[in-house]
């Protein structure tokens, strides 16, 4: 996965995706400048001829988001599981 860049679909995701990326606060493992680009296209939001990309990050949570804040990435998940189910 180290060799692959999905900057591309993530800077121009197709109509009606929506990729949702989580954080976690504690983690060394991002770097700073790839923070920024998903910021900015965390806040670009959604429009009519895109998909959207999300970026949540994880209070309390290092590498292991789903051992360190369960609840914290339930509640970030959640609402995407219930849209699916939904549609």
């Amino acid at each position: 996965f180290r060799d692959r860049s999905y900057w591309g679909l993530l800077e121009n995701p197709p109509k009606g995706l929506e990729i949702s990326i989580v954080q976690a606060e504690l983690s060394d493992r991002w770097h700073p400048e790839d923070v920024q680009r998903l910021e900015a296209l965390s806040r670009r939001g959604s429009r009519p001829d895109a998909g959207k990309v999300s970026l949540h990050v994880l209070p309390n949570s290092g590498h292991w988001v789903h051992v360190d804040n369960p609840k914290g990435l339930l509640e970030i998940m959640a609402p995407n599981f219930l849209s699916t189910v939904q549609n």
